[in-house]
């Protein structure tokens, strides 16, 4: 690998550390606009029996979703894997990261974790979720913890 590939490769994995970043960022603020933005426009977010694709669908579940709520999401754990083109290009990855999510729902702090399985593209110059699948693992009141 040359040294000019070397760099593209960090600076691509940080153009989507960003992305998933931002992510947090545009949940916590219930920005719908800015996480439908982070998504390519085919882009697809599915959990459990749910899928939404495309533009408009992510923004009914969204809107749905973050838009005035408390989600405080808290992504670690982030490993990103790029797929170079033949000719050395870098358009695609995958990642996976760990969330934890805190949330104010019904009258009481609850807590949720689980991981994000991610597919990269690049889309008008910017790297962008192609596909999110998150994965839950529990979703309890904080008082209770996730021991019950």
């Amino acid at each position: 690998m040359t040294l000019e590939q070397r760099i593209a490769a960090i600076e691509a994995k940080d153009e989507i550390r960003e992305v998933t970043a931002r992510y947090c960022h545009g949940v916590v603020d219930g920005d719908v606009d800015a996480i439908v933005d982070l998504f390519c426009k085919d882009g697809t977010f599915r959990m459990r029996n749910s899928s939404f694709t495309g533009t408009d669908e992510l923004r009914g579940m969204y809107e749905g979703g973050v838009g005035g709520k408390t989600h405080k999401p808290f992504i670690q754990n982030h490993v990103i894997e790029l797929h170079p083109e033949a000719d050395g290009s870098l358009t695609r990855a995958t990642g996976r990261c760990s969330v934890e999510i805190r949330i104010f729902q019904d009258g009481q702090p609850m807590t949720a974790a689980g991981h994000y399985l991610d597919e990269y593209r690049v889309e008008d110059g910017r790297w962008k979720l192609f596909d999110r699948f998150y994965n839950a693992y529990h979703l309890v009141p904080w008082v209770e913890g996730w021991s019950k």
